[in-house]
C-alpha cells in the first residue's frame, strides 16, 4: 500500500489559545509535522488569540464568550464542545492546556472527551494541571493513554507526587527551516545587546531580578544594552524600575514583537532568569539561532537544554551574585564565549521538530 492509500490519522489538538506561549507554539508545530505526515488535524481553541503559523482546522470557542461570560455562555460553549466531539472521532485528543476548574475537567475528561487522551505538562508547576487531592487528580487522568512531560524533572515529579507509570518524556520542537528564513528579517539595531524574552503577566520570568543582575554587572560600563521582548501587566512596574536605576538608555522594552528571532541572531546572548520553567522555548530559540544562553538552574528544563561551557552557562538557581557573574563572563572571556557560539546551533540537533516529531507518531503508533 503506497502513502495515498494509507488510512489518514484524525488528531485533536486541544489548547487554550495559538498564541504567546511555549505549550501552545509547541501545538502549533506538530500541528504542521502531523498534516504532513498523514493526519489530519482539528484544533480546538479556548481563547480566541491564533497568532501562531499552524495546521489545520479550528474549532474558536473564544469566538462564542460574551463579555458577562455568564452562566448560559459558558454552558453554550460548552454543549458546542460536546456536539464537535460527538460529531467527529479522533484517533487521539492531544490536551495542551492547563486545568483551572478541576470539577470542569472531570466533565470534560469522563463525558466530552471521547477518544483515546494524551496530556501534556509543560511546567514544573504541577499544581496547574493536577489537583492537589489526589483522588480526584488519579479520578481526572485514570482513562489517559499517556501523560507527556516535557522534562525529566516534570516527569519525576509527576511519578513522586501522584504515582503514574503512564508518563513519557518529549521534549518541545523547534523547527530550524522557519528559523532560518525568520533570521534573515533586517534587524534596525547599531548597538551590542544582550536580551530576555517572555511574558510580564506574572513574576515567573523575574524581569526585575534580572534588571537588579544587569544593574550591578559590568555591561552598561561596556555600553551593552539590555533588550526585553514581552508584555503584561508588569511592564509598567518594570519600566519604573529602570527609571529608578537611571538606565533607560540601557534597558529597552520592545513589547512583543511579531519575529523574536532575528532579536536572538544580533544578541551577543540570552538571558533567563526565572523562577520556574518547564522546558523553556527561549533557550531552544536563542541557540538554534546561534547565540549562546545564560540561565539559572531553575526547576526545570534549563539542566537539560544547557551543558554548562559548552553552548551556554548554568548558574545556581536563584543565585542573583553568581548571575551577575556568568553574565559579565560571557562578556570578559571571549575564548569562552566564541566557543558556546561555536556550539549553540548543533547542541539543539536533537530537539529539531523531525525527531521530535518521530517520537510522536511512535508514541500514537502511527510510524
Amino acid at each position: 500500500m503506497n502513502v495515498s492509500e494509507k488510512k489518514q490519522h484524525r488528531i485533536c489538538i486541544v489548547t487554550d489559545q495559538l498564541a504567546t506561549g511555549g505549550a501552545e507554539r509547541c501545538a502549533a508545530l506538530l500541528s504542521i509535522f502531523f498534516e504532513k505526515n498523514n493526519c489530519k488535524v482539528h484544533h480546538v481553541v479556548v481563547v480566541d488569540k491564533v497568532e501562531y503559523e499552524f495546521a489545520g482546522e479550528v474549532l474558536n470557542l473564544g469566538k462564542l464568550k460574551n463579555q458577562s461570560n455568564g452562566f448560559f455562555n459558558r454552558l453554550k460553549r460548552f454543549m458546542v464542545l460536546k456536539q464537535f466531539f460527538q460529531n467527529n472521532k479522533f484517533d487521539f485528543i492531544i490536551d495542551f492546556r492547563v486545568k483551572r476548574h478541576f470539577l470542569q475537567e472531570y466533565v470534560i475528561a469522563k463525558y466530552i472527551f471521547n477518544s483515546p487522551l494524551i496530556v501534556t505538562i509543560h511546567s514544573f508547576m504541577t499544581d496547574l494541571y493536577f489537583p492537589k487531592n489526589k483522588f480526584l487528580a488519579n479520578t481526572i487522568y485514570s482513562h489517559c493513554y499517556k501523560i507527556v512531560a516535557v522534562s525529566k524533572a516534570i516527569k519525576h515529579k509527576i511519578s513522586s507526587e501522584f504515582n503514574y507509570s503512564n508518563i513519557q518524556t518529549i521534549y518541545n520542537p523547534i523547527d530550524f527551516e522557519f528559523i532560518e528564513i525568520a533570521t534573515k528579517e533586517e534587524l534596525a539595531i547599531d548597538f551590542k545587546y544582550i536580551l530576555a524574552a517572555g511574558r510580564m503577566q506574572d513574576s515567573v520570568k523575574q524581569f526585575d531580578v534580572l534588571i537588579n543582575c544587569y544593574a550591578a554587572s559590568n555591561l552598561p560600563k561596556q555600553n551593552i544594552k539590555l533588550v526585553l521582548l514581552g508584555d503584561g501587566l508588569l511592564r509598567k512596574d518594570l519600566e519604573k524600575q529602570v527609571a529608578n536605576l537611571q538606565l533607560e538608555g540601557f534597558i529597552l522594552f520592545k513589547g512583543k514583537v511579531a519575529n523574536p528571532f532575528s532579536y536572538y541572531k544580533k544578541a551577543l546572548y540570552t538571558v533567563l532568569s526565572s523562577k520556574n520553567e518547564g522546558f523553556p522555548t527561549v533557550l531552544l530559540e536563542s541557540l538554534a539561532c546561534e547565540t549562546p544562553v545564560v540561565a539559572f538552574n531553575c526547576f526545570s528544563g534549563p539542566s537539560e537544554i544547557i551543558v554548562d561551557q559548552e553552548n551556554g552557562l548554568l548558574v545556581e538557581n536563584q543565585n542573583q551574585d553568581k548571575l551577575k557573574i556568568a553574565m559579565n563572563e560571557m562578556i570578559l572571556n571571549e575564548k569562552l564565549y566564541y566557543h558556546c557560539k561555536s556550539n549553540a546551533k548543533k547542541s539543539m540537533e536533537k530537539f529539531k521538530i523531525q525527531n521530535i516529531g518521530k517520537q510522536w507518531l511512535e508514541l500514537l503508533k502511527f510510524e
